[in-house]
This record gives C-alpha cells, structure tokens and sequence, in this order.
C-alpha cells in the first residue's frame, strides 16, 4: 500500500471515532461541510482541508497530528481540557444537550472526561472480549 494510502486510511480511522455516534449528516453540519465529504474522508478516499482539520482538533481537543495518525492523546490549551479521544464524542453530546455543562469548568470537565474514561474500561474488562 502506498505511504499516501496509508495516511488516508488512518485520518479515516481517526475521523470515524471522533465522530462516534453522531451521523455523518450531523458532524458535517457541525464542521460546515457536505455529508459526501464526510463520506470521502472515512472511506480514505480524500483528505479534509487544512481549515477543516483544525475546526476538528479544536472540537475535540485533540491536534491536528493526532487526526492525522499520532498516537498521542493531546491537550486543547485554550479551554483547558484533557479529553481522551473515546471519550470526546461523549462529552460532545453532553455539552450540546445539557445546559449545566456550560457552566462546569476546565477542570470539571477533565474530571468527567476522566470518569468516562475510567467507566468505558470498566465496561471493556468486564465484557471480557465477548463482542
């Protein structure tokens, strides 16, 4: 497979957790792009402008490297979060549903983001690798 493939296919990989449960329909709207884009990118067939990398990295708070293949969960200084990436798609529902979320903290957060984390192997350990 060719290197460019490669990348391809890892942004792909990358987009599609960070989208989690929500549509490809409703990450579009949120990103100011097509759901056909949306489809492009997760099926490795074309890269997300450079622009729309960066809306990705901040809302979810991540970088633009870590879309891009890193292994490395990062931080979104501005705002002072510390989201591991599974858990990103969690808090995004959270913050677009709840109005108490607006009023947490940096610091709040990355304790719920925590939480999450800790629930989510919780699950996984407990599950056993039964699927």
């Amino acid at each position: 497979m060719p290197a460019d493939e490669n990348i391809l296919l890892r942004v792909a990989e990358r987009i599609r957790e960070l989208r989690g449960g929500m549509s490809q329909r409703e990450f579009a709207d949120m990103l100011g792009v097509s759901a056909q884009a949306v489809s492009e990118w997760e099926n490795g067939n074309k890269m997300p402008r450079i622009g729309v990398l960066e809306k990705m990295a901040e809302r979810y708070g991540v970088t633009k490297s870590y879309i891009l293949g890193e292994d490395r969960i990062t931080v979104d200084a501005g705002a002072q979060k510390i989201i591991n990436p599974r858990s990103a798609p969690i808090i995004d529902i959270i913050e677009r549903n709840s109005e108490q979320f607006n009023e947490l903290s940096g610091e709040e957060i990355n304790e719920l983001a925590a939480q999450m984390d800790f629930m989510i192997e919780y699950v996984k350990n407990k599950r056993g690798g039964r699927r």
